[in-house]
């Protein structure tokens, strides 16, 4: 009778366990829903937001030209990425454009808790404004009235080489001419700069024959209306509001220049001691603010604000 009792427990313990053995089963596929379906929805939160990130900033540019080009480039953006957005999810805040998109993720191991997909979202915005700092600018300054008209820079007639030998050359901390041309220097609106007078002939030349042959390899680059801010001829030049009373470098205080604000010039050569090219519309690296700039071909800069 002892043993019969004995084994009646074992039975009755036996079942115990097996009830233990289920629940732990339905913690630990809950677990792995978790981790698995957890880190998916990272990963796919992780590529929405990049994509969003990339459509702003992308379909900002877009706003200089008009709104429906923006809303273009914003959809071929996001399409390119795998996550296309629609119009209806597209903002236009003041000198911005805005995204928000939601999308459904399938869950694999979540299923079996009840949860078949969950609902990710991501939101950017990006603005685009004249950039009031500029890295790698070409040691030119040039008088708000020549943009965009002038096509020819020497001296005497855009800048200034009857005011103490100037010709519109930058005093930089490059070794010469030539090296600022090759290099650039940084810049910001505001902020004084000083000429370097003289015609720096030959210096000019050479930095102009290295970034036009930096390009040869460039189709879009050879000409000004598809050269964009990867092209090496195209270059950032300071603007100045006038060159009135302006002497010689850094003598009597006179030689002093404000930065007003930056332009994109397009080399098509240098010859004769003058520069030809034209002014472009472009956007470029850089710090904005919230100016209004010098106008229509003043070079803008776009970020993300949210």
């Amino acid at each position: 009778m002892k043993n019969l009792l004995h084994f009646a427990k074992l039975r009755d313990e036996s079942g115990g366990v097996l009830v233990f053995v289920a629940i732990f089963m339905v913690v630990l596929l809950g677990f792995t829903a978790v981790v698995i379906d957890g880190g998916r929805l990272y990963t796919e939160k992780s590529k929405l937001q990049k994509a969003i990130d990339a459509s702003v900033l992308a379909g900002v540019q877009g706003l200089r030209t008009s709104k429906v080009r923006a809303i273009e480039i914003a959809i071929d953006v996001s399409d390119k990425n795998g996550f296309k957005v629609s119009d209806s999810e597209l903002t236009f805040p003041s000198d911005s454009i805005k995204a928000t998109k939601q999308v459904n993720v399938p869950m694999t191991f979540a299923k079996v808790i009840g949860i078949n997909s969950t609902t990710i979202s991501a939101t950017a915005t990006a603005k685009v404004a004249p950039l009031t700092k500029a890295s790698g600018v070409a040691p030119i300054v040039i008088e708000k009235s020549n943009i965009p008209n002038a096509t020819v820079l020497n001296c005497g007639e855009t800048n200034p080489g009857t005011l103490q030998g100037n010709c519109g050359y930058l005093d930089t901390d490059a070794t010469n001419v030539r090296d600022a041309f090759e290099n650039g220097a940084t810049y910001e609106v505001g902020k004084t700069v000083w000429t370097d007078p003289g015609g720096k002939v030959g210096q000019v030349d050479k930095g102009i024959e290295y970034l036009i042959a930096s390009d040869a390899s460039k189709p879009h680059c050879q000409s000004a209306s598809t050269a964009d801010n990867l092209c090496k001829r195209v270059v950032t030049v300071v603007v100045i509001e006038k060159w009135e009373d302006v002497d010689g470098k850094k003598v009597t205080g006179k030689s002093e220049l404000n930065v007003i604000g930056f332009a994109a010039y397009w080399i098509e050569k240098y010859e004769d001691k003058k520069l030809y090219g034209h002014f472009i519309k472009m956007i470029s690296a850089g710090e904005i603010g919230n100016g209004t700039g010098i106008g229509e071909y003043d070079l803008y800069g776009v970020k993300l604000v949210e």
